[in-house]
Order: structure tokens, then C-alpha cells, then sequence
């Protein structure tokens, strides 16, 4: 019986889910940037973003569980690093995690219609490509203007969602930052998001999520020539709380 619904009904659902993303998205993006002018520091477009956020997920049907939450501590803005499974990464994050969150973003994005002005007005940082060696200092300055105003910083260091689960090489930049900010590292490990919805495909299933919470690393014992040891720190701390068969599909 699971079968059937997962592999039969579900899938007719998912024309309906994407038109309700379109439409959604487009209306809050419109929001966002009208009430922008009013909200400098993007406090409350983060709460339109957690609606948006909570609300797809509600309609997916995916089921979401929260492990460490004791470990955050309360006022203190972090550089979040995770791995990258699938777009509901994104979501989840927002929608659970207590945080005010900007995000290092794919300069690609901002082309996207409206929606890459809105993340615009939201705060997010947007990158080139080439920003590891051109633009180092200014996503460095920007990430410090957000955590001073108690906003924490999310990248994903991979860079792009693996396919199988398994960790992918990670890049140096975020270590970088933070250790130029001086904010402490968060370590993230997301779960099952690659069957709720696989990378490169609209297959899109009610799926099980888990979001694991790892111990904050300090950095200031960290110059900028050990940024490898500490990208190779908090990929060991994702990776021990990696389950790349959890939330499978029956």
C-alpha cells in the first residue's frame, strides 16, 4: 500500500504543488520587496521567508525532525556551514532553525525575475564565481556587517548538492570568512533531503528530513593560513552526523 502511494498517487500531485510554488513565490517576492524600504535590516522579511519556507514543505508533505537546538546559543550570530542534498535544504534551514539568516548565494540567481531582487532587499549575499580570488574582501566585509547586527551567515561548502549523499570536496571559503569575522563556526548535517526531492528532477516525494545540529567551533585560534585544518574540522563534524540512507523511499 505504501508503495502505491508513494510511486502512483503522490506523483499526481506534483503538477499542482509546483503551480502553488510559482504563484506563492511570486506574491512574497512582490511582498518582500515592498515592505523592504521599512525593514533595513531584514528582520522581519526573514519571517516571510520562514512562512515561505514552512509552507512548501507543508504542502510536500515532507516530514521534518530537529536535533542540537540546545546548541545554539541565544544572540549569537554564526557562520553555518552544511551539506547540500537538495534544494529543501534551503527550506528546512530557514523554516527551523531559530536564526537570522543571510545566505552566500550563486550570482546566477539574482537573474531570476523579481524573486533575485527579493533575496536581494532580503540581505543575501550574492557571489561570482571567481569570488574566492576577486571578491574575498568584499563578501567578507558584508558577512561582518551581518553578524555585528547579530545575523549569522549560511553557505554551503560543497558548492553545489550531491547526488548519492556522501560529502563532496569542500571549499575553503567559508572557513575563511569565519575566520576573519571571528564568529564561531555551526556545524549542520542535513538528512534524507535528497529523496524528498533528488538533484536535477521534479520528483518530488513526501519524504522524511533531519537536521542535525553540531557543536559550534571557536576560531580564533585560527589564522588565515589554517583554513584548510578548520574545513577539514567541520567536515568531520557534518560528516559524523551523516545518514545518507535515512528517509529512503520504500
Amino acid at each position: 500500500m505504501k508503495a502505491f502511494f508513494y510511486w502512483i498517487l503522490y506523483p499526481l500531485t506534483r503538477p499542482f504543488f509546483l503551480i502553488l510554488l510559482i504563484l506563492d513565490t511570486f506574491f512574497l517576492a512582490c511582498v518582500i520587496i515592498f515592505i523592504s524600504p521599512f525593514d533595513q535590516k531584514g528582520v522581519l522579511l526573514h519571517h516571510v521567508g520562514k512562512f515561505w519556507s514552512r509552507l512548501h514543505i507543508l504542502l510536500s508533505g515532507a516530514r521534518v525532525q530537529v536535533n542540537g537546538l540546545e546548541k545554539i546559543q541565544k544572540g549569537q550570530a554564526y557562520v553555518l556551514m552544511s551539506n547540500h542534498q537538495s534544494l529543501f535544504d534551503v527550506w528546512v534551514v530557514i523554516a527551523y532553525l531559530p536564526l537570522q539568516i543571510r545566505w552566500i548565494i550563486k550570482a546566477e540567481i539574482r537573474k531570476m525575475p523579481i524573486f533575485g531582487y527579493a533575496l536581494k532587499r532580503m540581505g543575501h549575499i550574492y557571489v561570482e564565481k571567481d569570488w574566492k580570488r576577486k571578491k574575498m574582501d568584499y563578501i567578507t566585509t558584508k558577512a561582518l556587517e551581518k553578524i555585528k547586527e547579530g545575523t549569522s551567515i549560511f553557505i554551503f561548502p560543497e558548492g553545489t548538492r550531491s547526488k548519492d549523499g556522501n560529502l563532496l570536496p569542500f571549499k575553503k571559503g567559508g572557513a575563511l570568512i569565519a575566520i576573519r569575522t571571528g564568529a564561531p563556526v555551526l556545524p549542520i548535517t542535513i538528512n534524507g533531503s535528497r529523496f524528498v526531492l533528488p538533484k536535477d528532477t521534479m520528483q518530488l516525494m513526501p519524504g522524511k528530513i533531519q537536521i542535525v545540529i553540531g557543536d559550534a567551533i571557536d576560531v580564533h585560534e585560527y589564522t588565515t593560513e589554517d583554513r584548510t585544518l578548520l574545513t577539514d574540522k567541520v567536515k568531520n563534524s557534518i560528516e559524523q552526523n551523516l545518514d545518507v540512507t535515512y528517509g529512503s523511499i520504500p
